[in-house]
């Protein structure tokens, strides 16, 4: 979810009861049109029903819960705020939430600056967390808010199964043919890997993708599927590529240690990998 300053200062208003066009432009010091324009993009994005009714979901009840209760919110949340925030509902590093959410450090900072002054945030070393001492309902917003969007995105189609994203990328799964780049599992085919898979891996915006990147979306995958199939798999794709890739992952531990010798619970055993690799005539040390 990204909202305008604006964006936020009308829900702000529509939380404390003020939902005429009028009304809401006085408040705000907007014209009756920029009112109307901010109302059509809630719309759009599907918090408010067109009579500025906002929609009765527990994320946006919490979000207005929120702005109720605590004013001049909306320069803090507003544009990147919300997305670097839910990042940081676990201590996270500048470069963990520059890899969640796809920001630059700059903007970041900035924002941390901001939050700051509202003892938003603590920082602990080199991580930032969520101050829950004083910003509990922010945290319960905005955790909601993350099992919403795991769930849904209007840049693919309902029923997708999404498996990474941020403002500038996603990884999901669909049984249907989409104008997507294919990635992941439904990737390896262009590398003499074939798999029959029930749905299709995808990739979005259309670019033309590395391999590492297509044994990072796998991984992204694994997680949150962790079939021995897919592991198998990634091991395998892992292991012909090897001298390409310089990935650190939990996974990609684990299946070098098995490549090794070495039992995991829930991993592939060594033979199983090997057995695999012989019908794609991939050599497993």
């Amino acid at each position: 979810m990204q909202l305008s300053k604006t964006e936020i200062l009308v829900l702000e208003q529509l939380a404390n009861g003020n939902k005429a066009v009028k009304s809401l432009a006085k408040a705000l010091k907007k014209s009756d049109k920029q009112i109307y324009v901010t109302a059509k993009r809630l719309q759009n994005k599907g918090i408010i029903e067109r009579n500025n009714e906002p929609k009765k979901t527990t994320c946006i009840s919490l979000l207005l819960q929120l702005l109720s209760k605590t004013p001049n919110l909306a320069p803090v949340l507003s544009d990147s705020g919300i997305a670097i925030f839910t990042a940081m509902l676990r201590p996270v590093t500048i470069k963990d939430i520059m890899n969640e959410t796809g920001l630059k450090k700059t903007v970041i900072y900035k924002k941390l600056e901001q939050a700051k002054k509202r003892s938003l945030v603590r920082k602990n070393k080199e991580t930032f967390e969520i101050n829950d001492k004083l910003w509990s309902s922010l945290r319960e917003f905005l955790e909601e808010l993350k099992k919403y969007e795991a769930k849904i995105d209007e840049r693919i189609p309902a029923g997708s199964i999404i498996y990474y994203k941020n403002n500038d990328e996603i990884i999901f799964s669909s049984k249907e043919e989409l104008d997507a780049v294919k990635t992941a599992f439904s990737a390896y085919k262009d590398y003499k890997i074939e798999i029959l898979t029930i749905t299709n891996y995808y990739y979005l915006p259309k670019k033309k993708l590395a391999k590492k990147d297509i044994l990072k979306h796998s991984l992204y995958i694994a997680e949150k599927d962790m079939s021995i199939k897919n592991l198998i798999f990634i091991a395998l794709f892992y292991a012909k590529f090897k001298k390409e890739f310089k990935i650190k992952h939990q996974i990609i531990m684990n299946l070098n240690a098995v490549l090794a010798g070495k039992a995991i619970e829930g991993y592939p055993t060594y033979q199983e990998i090997k057995d695999r690799a012989a019908v794609y005539g991939i050599k497993i040390k």
